[in-house]
């Protein structure tokens, strides 16, 4: 991430200060989203009974807790992301968002079952992210000079994320989960540097 800042930092001149601040606050937002996640992966787990088990009062566990604020920040990277392709003239599509919000559905179903205090989150994390990623689109058929690598950057995230879930709960084998964990860090970074450099490059908005 600090690489793909210094990259977006070197064209701040060209960009409006409207402009400068959401991307300032999409690359901030990601990079605590990014150690909230580092400190999840490495938290005490829990078997999926005893989550389940756990009062509705009782606080969340500490990887529980540290996802939740991961997806609250990285919620605010999306909400950036958004704001700045709405200002390039990107509208929600329905043909785009539905695909998205179907493929999420999924991860919204096994959160449910196996961490479901954590769906007041996740599911509002869940629609930011497939409305950036069907923003990205909309540029994309709309032309956007940027268009076709933030359009791949939003699909990229989305499957890097239903990946983290999928990853955690339905695979045991050791050597699928640590392919899976190469796949969600090399989707992940890729996506973000596509994102970050297409919306760094100076576009008048709605042009």
């Amino acid at each position: 991430m600090l690489l793909v800042a210094g990259a977006a930092a070197r064209g701040w001149r060209d960009r409006s200060v409207l402009d400068n601040t959401l991307l300032a606050t999409a690359i901030g937002t990601s990079m605590i989203g990014d150690r909230a996640m580092l400190l999840e992966e490495f938290s005490p787990v829990e078997s999926d009974d005893e989550v389940r088990r756990r009062p509705v009062s009782a606080p969340l566990t500490a990887k529980d807790s540290r996802l939740a604020w991961g997806a609250t920040f990285f919620a605010g990277a999306q909400l950036s992301y958004c704001a700045l392709m709405a200002r390039r003239g990107a509208r929600i599509r329905g043909r785009s968002l539905a695909p998205r919000m179907a493929a999420l559905g999924e991860s919204a179903a096994i959160v449910a079952y196996h961490r479901p205090r954590l769906l007041p989150v996740l599911g509002p994390y869940g629609n930011t992210l497939a409305t950036m990623s069907a923003l990205a689109a909309d540029l994309d058929h709309r032309g956007d000079p940027s268009g076709r690598q933030l359009r791949i950057g939003g699909l990229l995230f989305l499957a890097s994320d239903l990946t983290i879930l999928n990853r955690r709960h339905l695979i045991d084998h050791p050597t699928l989960r640590i392919a899976g964990e190469v796949w969600v860090l090399a989707s992940y970074f890729t996506a973000q540097a596509l994102l970050i450099d297409g919306l760094s490059k100076e576009t008048r908005p709605g042009r």
